[in-house]
């Protein structure tokens, strides 16, 4: 890239991986709804995979908007993790409708936020390792 041609876009970076983040997020909480009702998982851990469906979608989102951006790259990856977590967010006031309890929230916000981080880190040494090998 030159010097005097700027990077992707936001939606370029931001779009692909939040959707891919949003998705594999409710994919996997899907198919742990299914276990549990197949018996497969116990029923008493719901909140715990819920929110490690949580973490690897926000994880994968983060990882992704990292590597696709040209500079700042932990921070669009933090930036995709957030998004992912109020999109996530609003469909669950929307779909339920119920009080939500404020502790798991914070709870689920923290989770979000962390792995965010760590997906960022990764995809921007990732970005690193392959600039360094087509050299």
């Amino acid at each position: 890239m030159n010097k005097n041609q700027s990077g992707p876009s936001v939606p370029a970076v931001l779009g692909a991986a939040v959707l891919t983040g949003f998705a594999l997020t409710l994919a996997l909480m899907a198919a742990c709804a299914l276990a549990v009702l197949m018996g497969g998982l116990p029923a008493d851990k719901i909140a715990l995979w819920a929110d490690l469906c949580l973490v690897l979608g926000s994880l994968c989102a983060a990882f992704l908007a990292a590597k696709r951006s040209s500079a700042w790259q932990p921070l669009w990856g933090l930036a995709a993790g957030v998004i992912v977590f109020v999109c996530l967010a609003i469909l669950s006031f929307a779909w339920f409708g119920e009080q939500v309890q404020l502790s798991r929230l914070l709870i689920n916000a923290i989770l979000t936020i962390a792995s965010a981080a760590v997906g960022g880190v990764l995809g921007a040494r990732r970005r690193r390792q392959h600039k360094k090998r087509r050299k």
